[in-house]
Formats: C-alpha cells, sequence, structure tokens
C-alpha cells in the first residue's frame, strides 16, 4: 500500500491534551534555594531566546502550496520548504495532489507558477517542485536515522491556513505503521491539521529530521523521516507543469465529466474520486460516442473501495439530469431513472441483491437495450433485471458514481451485439467440486491440474466466484452478529432511561451507553469510578463550610483550568467529541458532551446542576431554591467559564427569552447527543449509516414523527422499501392530514405502485 493510501486508511487516534500546570514553589527558605530557582530561569528564558532565534532563521525557507480542490475550486492549502537554492521545493505528493494546478506562495508574499515536477514518490508521500527562482534560503536536511524519541522538535508550517505558525513538541516514537509496510515513521506530539501536510519538523539545532504527513488525533501525527527525501533528490525525472496537468485526464476527444467530481485516467483504467454536484453527490462521465440505433449493447467493468458507494452505466441520457442508471450499491444491483436534478425527480425501477455480484472485485456491468423500451440489466453475465420502461428511448452513455467512496471502471465499450461469454453450468459445477477438494489441500495434484486446464480459461474467475460465495456466507454470520449486538446496546440504553424519576437516571450511564453504540470494547463501569475519583479530587479542594457557590466555582476552576478540559475547536465535528468515554480519556469534547461531564460531577458533589438545551449550542445551569432568594449560575463548559444570560445570547447569536432557561430532561439531553451523532454521518469522511442512532432515539421516544420520517427517508435512499414503507404508513395513519408528509405520501404511492 502506497503512503498516500495510508493517509485515507489510518484510523484516527483519539486527540491527546498536555497540560502544563504551574505549581507554586513553597519552603524556599534558603538562599540556596532561592539562586537554583533563579538559575533555571534564567536557563529556561536563554532556551526561549534561543528557539524564538532559531525559529526566524527557519521562516522564511517555509512556502505555501496553493492548490486547487478535486472539484477545480481554489482554496486548497499545505506547506512546502527550499531544499536548494534554486528553487527546489519539498512537500507531500498529496499536498500538490493527482496533476492539479498550484501555486507556491514564499513568505515574502512573492507567488511563483511551478515549472516542473521533478520527482514524485507515491510510497512514501514526497513530492519536488522546481521553481523559477535563485538565491533562495535553503534548510539544512539532518538524520532522520538519529532520531530518539522524547527528542525535542518543532515545525513551522501553515495548519488551518495561518501562515507559518510554530509548534514545539517532542518525538514520540518510531514506528512501523501495519499501513505502510514495514516502513518507519516518526510520531510526533505536535498538533497536525489541515495545512500542516508538508511541514518541515526540526531538531533544535535548526535540521530538517522529518515532513509531517498524517494527522492522528489534535496533539499527535507522524512525519515521514528526511532520509526519504533524500533518496528522491537522486532519483529526479522532471515532468513539465504543462505535460503534468494533462497526465491521467480523460482523453477530450472521448469523454465529458458532468457535475464536478474528479474524474481521471490511467494505465486503461478511469478513476472517479469526490463528491459531484448532483444529488447524492451523483457525477458523470459521458461518452462522446454516439451510441447505435436500439436495439444495442454496452458494458464495463467497475470496481468500488467501499460498498457504501455506488457506481456504473449511465444510458438514453441528455447532457445533464436526465438518463437511466444501473449500478451496484450497499452489495445490490440497482437500475435507476432520473428525471431531473433532485430526489423527488429519481425513480428506483429495481433493486436486486444477487450471488453474481462480486463485493470489492472488478465486476462486469452490461445493459441490452430493445425496442419498446425493453431493458435488460446483467452482472458478471447473468441476467439481474428485464423490465419495459419508456421514459426515455434514445441519448447518451457513459458512466457514473454516487456517495463519497473512490469508483474505477475498465474495459467500457457498446455494440451491437457482444458475443456470449457464460460459463456454462456444468462446467461451473464440475470447478466447484474440484475448488471443495482443494479446500483441504495446500497444492494441486498434477491430476487435478490436468482436469481444471481442460475446462479452459474459465477456471480461474470460477474459483475466485467460489471463494466470493464462502466469505459472502462469512459476511453475513457477522452481520447478525454485529446486529443483535446493537440491538442489545440499543435496548439497554433505552432502559436507563426507563425511570419514572428524572433523579432515577444515571445520565452519564446513559452518555457512556451512547458510546457502546460504535465502541463495546470499553468497560463502563471504570469510567464510571473514574467520574467518582474526579468528584473526590475536586471536593478536596473545598475549604470547610464553603456555600454552594463557592464549590461550584472551584468546581469550574478545577475542571476547566487546573484538569484541562476543554471545547474541541480544531475538530469540532469528529465523533470522538460524542462519545462520552473518548472525552473523559483526552479531556476535549463537544459543548454537551462537557456540560454532561459536569452536571454529573456537580451531582455527586450535592451541587444542584442541569442542562439547558440552546439552540445550537448547550450550557449547564447551577439553580439553588432552597434559600430565600433563588440563585442561578450559568456554565459555558465549552469555554470552560461562568457566563451571565446576556453573555449566553451572545454565544447563540439569539435574544433569548426565560423559557430558553428551562432545564432541559436527562432524556432530551441524550437524545441531541443521538441527533449530533447523526448529523455527523453526513461527513464525506464517514461512511456510517445513521440508522443506528436513529433506531436508538425511536427506541427511547417511539412517538418521534420527525425521527421516523428520517429513517423512512434514508431507508428508501438504501433500497430497503419495505422498511421505508412501514415506516411512512405508521406516520400517515397517526397524522393522515399532516402537511409535513406530503412528500412521504409522493413516496408511498411510487412504492405501492411499483409492488
Amino acid at each position: 500500500m502506497s503512503f498516500l493510501q495510508i493517509v485515507h486508511c489510518l484510523i484516527m487516534q483519539p486527540s491527546l491534551f498536555c497540560l502544563l500546570t504551574l505549581v507554586p514553589l513553597y519552603g524556599l527558605d534558603s538562599a540556596e534555594s532561592n539562586s537554583t530557582k533563579l538559575s533555571d530561569l534564567q536557563l529556561a528564558r536563554r532556551d526561549a531566546e534561543d528557539f524564538e532565534k532559531l525559529a526566524a532563521l527557519v521562516k522564511p525557507s517555509i512556502v505555501v502550496v496553493e492548490s486547487v480542490d478535486r472539484v477545480g475550486r481554489e482554496g486548497g492549502r499545505g506547506t512546502g520548504f527550499v531544499l536548494r537554492a534554486d528553487g527546489i521545493i519539498a512537500t507531500n505528493f498529496h499536498v500538490i495532489g493527482e496533476h492539479r494546478e498550484f501555486k507556491i506562495r514564499m513568505a515574502d508574499g512573492k507567488f511563483y507558477e511551478p515549472q516542473a515536477i521533478l520527482a514524485v514518490d507515491r510510497e512514501n508521500d514526497l513530492a519536488l517542485v522546481k521553481i523559477d527562482a535563485r538565491d533562495l534560503p535553503v534548510l539544512q536536511l539532518g538524520d532522520s536515522d538519529k532520531i530518539s524519541p522524547g527528542q525535542s522538535i518543532f515545525a513551522v508550517g501553515n495548519p488551518l491556513g495561518y501562515s507559518h505558525s510554530v509548534s514545539r513538541g517532542v518525538v514520540a516514537a518510531i514506528r512501523e505503521l501495519e499501513w505502510g509496510d514495514g516502513r518507519p515513521l516518526v510520531q510526533v506530539a505536535i498538533p497536525i491539521e489541515p495545512g500542516s501536510s508538508g511541514s518541515p519538523t526540526f531538531d533544535l539545532d535548526g535540521n530538517v529530521i522529518a515532513i509531517l504527513a498524517i494527522k492522528s488525533g489534535g496533539a499527535m501525527g507522524f512525519g515521514i523521516p528526511v532520509n526519504a527525501l533524500k533518496g528522491l533528490l537522486i532519483k529526479q525525472n522532471p515532468v513539465p507543469m504543462e505535460k503534468w496537468l494533462t497526465i491521467g485526464a480523460l482523453d477530450e476527444l472521448e469523454w465529458e465529466s458532468i457535475m464536478g467530481g474528479n474524474w481521471r485516467q490511467r494505465a486503461g483504467i478511469i478513476s472517479a474520486a469526490g463528491l459531484g454536484s448532483g444529488f447524492g453527490g451523483r457525477m458523470l462521465c459521458l461518452s462522446k460516442q454516439i451510441p447505435h440505433d436500439v436495439p444495442y449493447e454496452l458494458e464495463v467493468e467497475v470496481r468500488l473501495d467501499d460498498e457504501s458507494g455506488a457506481a456504473g452505466l449511465v444510458f438514453h441520457g441528455d447532457d445533464r439530469n436526465k438518463h437511466y442508471g444501473f449500478y451496484p450499491t450497499n452489495g445490490t444491483l440497482r437500475l435507476t431513472c432520473f428525471k431531473g436534478a433532485n430526489v423527488f425527480s429519481w425513480s428506483i425501477l429495481s433493486t436486486v441483491e444477487t450471488s453474481a455480484y462480486r463485493p470489492n472485485q472488478w465486476n462486469r456491468l452490461r445493459v441490452k437495450l430493445g425496442e419498446k423500451g425493453k431493458i435488460m440489466c446483467f452482472v458478471n453475465d447473468q441476467l439481474v433485471i428485464e423490465l419495459v420502461d419508456k421514459e426515455f428511448t434514445e441519448g447518451r452513455i457513459g458512466l457514473c458514481k454516487f456517495r463519497a467512496p473512490t469508483a474505477e471502471f475498465r474495459n467500457f465499450r457498446h455494440a451491437k451485439r457482444f458475443p456470449s461469454s457464460t460459463i456454462l453450468p456444468k462446467t461451473r459445477a464440475r470447478i466447484q467440486k474440484i475448488a471443495r477438494s482443494l479446500a483441504k489441500k495446500d497444492q494441486l495434484s498434477q491430476e487435478e491440474f490436468k482436469e481444471l486446464n481442460e475446462l479452459g480459461p474459465a477456471v480461474p474467475q470460477a474459483l475466485l466466484d467460489y471463494a466470493t460465495d464462502i466469505q459472502k456466507q462469512a459476511m453475513r454470520v457477522k452481520l447478525l452478529s454485529k446486529e443483535v449486538k446493537n440491538r442489545f446496546a440499543i435496548a439497554e440504553l433505552a432502559q436507563s432511561l426507563a425511570h419514572e424519576e428524572e433523579e432515577s437516571v444515571d445520565l452519564l450511564r446513559s452518555a457512556l451507553l451512547i458510546a457502546r453504540l460504535d465502541n463495546q470494547d470499553f468497560e463502563l463501569e471504570n469510567y464510571l469510578k473514574k467520574a467518582e475519583k474526579i468528584a473526590r479530587q475536586i471536593s478536596s479542594h473545598f475549604p470547610e463550610k464553603a456555600s454552594g457557590e463557592e464549590k461550584l466555582r472551584i468546581l469550574v476552576f478545577q475542571l476547566f483550568n487546573e484538569m484541562g478540559y476543554h471545547g474541541s475547536t480544531l475538530d469540532y465535528n469528529h465523533p470522538s467529541n460524542s462519545y462520552m468515554n473518548e472525552v473523559m480519556d483526552d479531556r476535549e469534547g463537544l459543548p454537551i458532551t462537557l456540560s454532561v461531564l459536569f452536571i454529573e460531577l456537580a451531582n455527586r458533589l450535592e451541587l444542584p446542576v442541569s442542562g439547558l438545551g440552546l439552540p445550537g449550542h448547550f450550557l449547564a445551569m447551577y439553580k439553588d431554591d432552597s434559600e430565600a432568594v433563588s440563585q442561578e449560575i450559568i456554565i459555558d463548559p465549552f469555554g470552560g467559564k461562568i457566563v451571565s444570560r446576556s453573555e449566553a445570547s451572545g454565544i447563540v447569536g439569539l435574544r433569548l427569552t426565560d423559557e430558553d432557561f428551562i432545564p432541559s430532561t436527562k432524556r432530551d439531553i441524550i437524545t441531541r447527543m443521538l441527533r449530533n451523532l447523526i448529523q455527523s454521518t453526513e461527513s464525506p469522511e464517514r461512511s456510517t449509516s445513521p440508522l443506528l442512532y436513529i433506531d436508538a432515539i425511536l427506541a427511547i421516544d417511539p412517538g418521534d414523527s420527525y425521527t421516523r420520517a428520517l429513517r423512512a427517508m434514508i431507508y428508501y435512499r438504501e433500497a430497503q422499501f419495505d422498511k421505508a414503507l412501514e415506516d411512512i404508513e405508521n406516520l400517515i395513519s397517526e397524522n393522515p392530514d399532516g402537511p409535513e408528509f406530503a412528500p412521504l405520501v409522493e413516496i408511498r404511492n411510487r412504492l405501492i405502485e411499483k409492488n
């Protein structure tokens, strides 16, 4: 696997938070003690001054790489650095992208157009770029073989677009990741954010020892050892930019891309990546060949890198929105008709499951188009769909892709008729019989090979098909196990909120059970014990006979200042911020998860604190009605401070009323956390279905019509038509005249007509 693939495959580890605590000095009565501390302080100041000078010296050699994204929009940012005075710039390969336009901006603000790509190393994610410049300030390369864990380092880059930002940290380890084919990577305790890629990492002598490349949480990442870059310097193979930009581009005489996305062509394979501008991320690549008059056939081989995607054939299309599509999606084969630009002009004509489809392998799709609207769809020579639809009877042909996963295509063609390549059932049966006997052996006998050889060139694929069937059986059992586990977790969550008395609900336990939906490997009780321990630590700071307000202010200070719990500002939408176990481990979270922890700690300290679910933000509120005059204190756990009502209004950007400050129920809090996770699945980086979280909400509140309607739409999108119809019928029966259900009524009628 290439290093570029590592960037996409690496599972991001939880953010780490380093807390620097200033400890007051006690008992330093002697002159000797004071002298020692003063000396340390002087050394620290000198070190800081030296570091400041060092950072200033290297900054002029750091550049900003400004590229276009996969759909041609400006705005991509990365980092590079000057390697040679005559204009050689080093950066990550993924920063310059696959044959995309980019510019180099120097520290003084001057822009340079790249002249050539001198060398690339896709395995190590490195690239050398040539610009037309002279006498540039050069960085010195160190020896990455001499790096040692614990060594002090610093990096200069452009995280989140903040040019020439300096970060200081240490080498955490030298690791050989399983995704990296044994290549060592430098694990660094330095934050890596978008824009940091390509940043040089220095030792304290100012030598470059690594190039940052992979994010792994808020305060940890990985860099490429600089010695890999030294090897690239002697392997230069310059490609002028005008040629670089055409490498892998679609042949404009053969293809026309529609709706954006990134279509590339190399070694006979067309790849499609990114999201298109059509609904569902739809993107088209239409052939400029004029199709035959019906009857005719077209076919292509397609492979998905993730079965949650969808990609295949387009036929009878106009220049954009109207066409048929035949493609695999979520392990099924689907035939659809697109009549316009939105989801309500999209008709699913048929969806089928078939053992003929090979997940994660090349699959040959074929469509036979006949007169009078006849459509026949095949996968790997097996007929899976046959119907008549006369919506469109002529038009363009080509390729399509939906959703985020990447797809590859090869051997696209069309003709009046293709010769049959079907393996006869008798032949397939003989091959599978031999395969069953081979499953118990390490190698073929001469007699077995002779028999297989007599059966012809179809044997290797038939053996793969047999292996795929076995894998599918195992996968079905695995999926069943996962479903049972999920149902157990949802039932436990719903049960935790089933108490009639609000006080009986353990909010922290329920919040931890949400994390169980995605990760059942952590020990929940340990985190409840951890909360008790934190509460005891904080209570030890309470003065004797302290008032409730005094205790509350100590809780705020200890939790957010001393212990370092804080809001996640750099990676706000990461699902880890919604998992209470990871929030407690990383001391980082969303407003609602930090509020849950604050509420539960306060309650363990016998402080009356509840949650406030404001629009777009979540706060905690202390309210003591035991005195003659009720006392109210509002806490913003995300900001780690106490705020007034007017400040709370400023945070949400709305004028709040007394009704907004009515405490949320624990059930409402848990439901809101689940909705946050639903929203996180909308990110292109996540391929997780929101159905698990939706099912959890409906287990808590079966009468939630909004969530049931959402589930119906997702069922429909994922071709689970029976389940979609059941939810829609349930909603309409409860409120037959509800105008908000009009789109669902349309879908229901369409499903009933289809059946």
